[in-house]
């Protein structure tokens, strides 16, 4: 087999083939994170002789005769239905081999099991066979991964395995196959995402829900003892950024790789019952609760607490009641006149002044004393009331 245009410097490398060789296999330098492999398209789940059957021109009618023997199908119980949830594209006794989109392999030779899992119903004795047979030589350097594109990676399997066993086998785009050392896949980081983000998403009011996983296809190690490390990172509701971090056995960061997942926190928050103007009363009649998406609320919800309060913007009914939609009944406003209280020890003195600013019970805003003209700063004591210690 020729390992052809190998892209390590300093100069490609070229092998003998052995004697069961695959000539024209391309390996090429893997050393960075690839992006995600496109879905395979139906047609390598075909036969060859279903692939001509779809070429084959029919007649115009043909799609509703078609239609006509599925629904017969159907109702006579014929027809074999999905399970699971998942669509059965395979028959009885048939069988697939999905080849992985990146691998490891731990001898001086790539073995059909290293690269491929078997789909459908395979014999075990025929998959025995299979997964101990040779491919290609294991690239030359421990722990390097290298790639091989799909249509290299085609021909190599019709030379190793013959046309009927790689017509039945599922291809990536491209493999990449590093010799020694570990590979995790998307589902392995994604378990490891989950299981490290718990504890953090159990201190989460609500209910936590984790989707939308967009995480690298693989992440290879050059040997056992270096590990990936997520590293920490703040959670709130919407999209959350992830890094995965490659170390080395004394801590050393080789390599940092990112992702990110959809965070939805559910919480119960207060919500209008019905149509509200602003400028009304908040009543207990007026208030029901409801399951929100806090992503999608600009601001904290009412906890329910203090009051009276009053709206400051027109809510519609089921729309969530904010901290920043309610304002104190009790409530100075700008221009309102108020009683302005002078308070120094047994010593009372009231009179009028006018409130320069909005302030709630406990805020100091500026008045004008109505009597002597002069600007003074008082704490607001309720809706007609600021004092002056």
């Amino acid at each position: 087999m020729l390992w052809g245009a190998i892209l390590l410097p300093p100069a490609p490398t070229a092998y003998a083939a052995p004697q069961s060789g695959v000539s024209g296999a391309t390996w090429q330098d893997n050393d960075r994170n690839h992006r995600r492999s496109p879905n395979q398209i139906v047609t390598q789940l075909r036969t060859p002789q279903q692939a001509q059957a779809g070429q084959m021109p029919l007649p115009d009618d043909a799609q509703d005769q078609r239609a006509a023997k599925a629904r017969n199908q159907l109702a006579a119980g014929e027809a074999p239905m999905a399970q699971d949830g998942q669509l059965n594209m395979l028959g009885p006794g048939d069988w697939r081999l999905k080849i992985l989109s990146a691998a490891v392999t731990n001898s001086e030779m790539v073995l059909l099991g290293d690269i491929a899992v078997p789909l459908g119903q395979i014999a075990p004795d025929i998959w025995g066979q299979l997964r101990t047979q040779q491919l290609w030589p294991a690239p030359p350097e421990e722990g390097k991964p290298l790639q091989i594109n799909n249509s290299r990676l085609a021909h190599a399997l019709r030379q190793a395995l013959g046309k009927e066993v790689a017509g039945r086998c599922i291809l990536p785009s491209s493999l990449v196959i590093q010799r020694g050392g570990l590979v995790f896949h998307e589902e392995d980081l994604r378990s490891y995402v989950v299981k490290s983000l718990t504890p953090q998403l159990a201190a989460m009011p609500g209910e936590v829900e984790l989707s939308d996983f967009r995480l690298p296809d693989y992440i290879f190690l050059a040997h056992a003892q270096q590990r990936v490390q997520l590293e920490p990172g703040k959670l709130s509701p919407g999209r959350v950024p992830l890094r995965f971090a490659v170390q080395e056995v004394d801590g050393n960061v080789l390599r940092r790789i990112s992702g990110t997942v959809n965070l939805t926190l559910w919480i119960t928050a207060p919500a209008a019952s019905r149509p509200m103007n602003k400028g009304e009363a908040l009543a207990a009649e007026s208030v029901t609760f409801m399951k929100v998406n806090a992503s999608q609320l600009r601001d904290l919800p009412w906890d329910g607490r203090g009051g009276p309060w009053q709206l400051n913007r027109s809510l519609n009914t089921g729309e969530p009641i904010l901290q920043s939609d309610l304002v104190s009944q009790l409530m100075v406003k700008r221009g309102d006149v108020v009683n302005l209280v002078y308070r120094k020890g047994n010593l009372r003195i009231a009179t009028q002044a006018q409130a320069l600013g909005d302030g709630e019970p406990g805020a100091t805003i500026a008045v004008r004393n109505l009597q002597t003209k002069k600007q003074v700063y008082a704490i607001v004591k309720d809706g007609s009331t600021v004092e002056i210690h």
